[in-house]
């Protein structure tokens, strides 16, 4: 079973400083390993500021909005990734998650989106997670992460804050505190 378009949700135990209480989105997870993006770990930078910056030297007519970059996860923080919703404008370097989610880290979509043409929906991330092959399902059996599958309403609409009680509200689970990281058998 693959884990590709699905969340990764941290039980409240999972004590790695960058990973706690997080929501990854898994972008690909195939035999040669894993890759997401945190999706509730905001960074103080937005997509105004960030685009502002790199046309310093060259004006431009597009407007940004303020929406918040994310910190995706502690791999290749100095790459860019846009997780968005399929456009009929195709962009260099995209890779189709599924038939309606594209991930791009081309700087050629961050000008779309000052556009009315651009994605609909979309969260940037700089850096990522990456697991080796087997990892990530290692970490699953020693119950560090749930897995559930993703909502456009988390990825795109909800707010950074809510997101990883919503998603173990999609497992079912009301009250997060109460999950244990002790295995039961029966």
């Amino acid at each position: 079973m693959t884990l590709q378009n699905q969340f990764l949700v941290a039980m409240p135990d999972l004590d790695d400083p960058f990973f706690q209480r997080t929501v990854v989105y898994i972008c690909e997870d195939n035999e040669q390993g894993s890759m997401g993006l945190v999706i509730n770990q905001p960074t103080d930078l937005t997509l105004a500021e960030m685009m502002a910056k790199m046309n310093h030297f060259m004006p431009t007519e597009q407007h940004y909005p303020e929406k918040l970059i994310f910190a995706g996860g502690p791999v290749n923080i100095e790459q860019g990734f846009v997780l968005h919703s399929a456009t009929p404008q195709k962009y260099r370097y995209s890779f189709s998650i599924t038939d309606d989610l594209v991930l791009t880290t081309s700087s050629d979509i961050l000008y779309a989106l000052g556009k009315e043409s651009g994605p609909k929906d979309y969260l940037i991330a700089l850096g990522c997670a990456l697991w080796e092959p087997n990892q990530l399902a290692d970490e699953i059996k020693q119950n560090s992460w749930l897995t559930v599958p993703a909502t456009r309403e988390i990825l795109f609409t909800l707010p950074f804050d809510q997101r990883w009680d919503a998603a173990n509200h999609l497992l079912g689970i009301q009250q997060s505190y109460l999950l244990s990281h002790e295995m039961g058998n029966a």
